[in-house]
């Protein structure tokens, strides 16, 4: 990640830690291919990143082991992946989330990973962030896709 575009995430971030839960209209789990996007910096992420940054942003723990599973990760790319971390709160797998995923999965053909992250957005009522076209397609009723439009 650009060094200015991560002193940016953070600066607002923290920030945003201090403002009144009625300042932040939504709150956003970023699912793994945003992260990775923002990382590279490519065109689709940045585009969002000014209105990531009027929300509160959380992921899953599923995102943080994607993220930094691949034996190929460079230890640069390590490092920028639990910077950016740092500044998003990873939340864990618990009770709740294991039961909805339960209902999610029973519900969707969604793979395992994907049937936590968006667990875990239900649990902690939250919309997903997401590029990939398989969570538009559940229509599972406590499941919400953000649109940024």
């Amino acid at each position: 990640m650009g060094k200015m575009l991560l002193v940016v995430w953070m600066a607002l971030h923290i920030s945003k830690k201090s403002e009144k839960n009625g300042m932040i209209s939504l709150r956003l789990l970023l699912d793994t291919n945003v992260v990775i996007d923002f990382l590279k910096q490519t065109d689709n992420a940045l585009d969002l990143l000014s209105l990531l940054l009027q929300h509160e942003c959380l992921t899953s723990v599923i995102v943080k082991l994607e993220l930094l599973k691949s034996p190929d990760i460079t230890s640069d790319e390590e490092s920028a992946i639990n910077e950016f971390l740092q500044f998003v709160p990873i939340i864990p797998i618990n009770t709740a989330i294991e039961s909805e995923t339960i209902a999610l999965s029973r519900f969707s053909k969604l793979k395992l990973p994907d049937a936590i992250i968006g667990a875990t957005a239900i649990v902690y009522d939250a919309e997903i962030v997401t590029f990939d076209p398989h969570f538009l397609k559940c229509q599972y009723e406590k499941l919400h896709i953000w649109d940024s439009a």
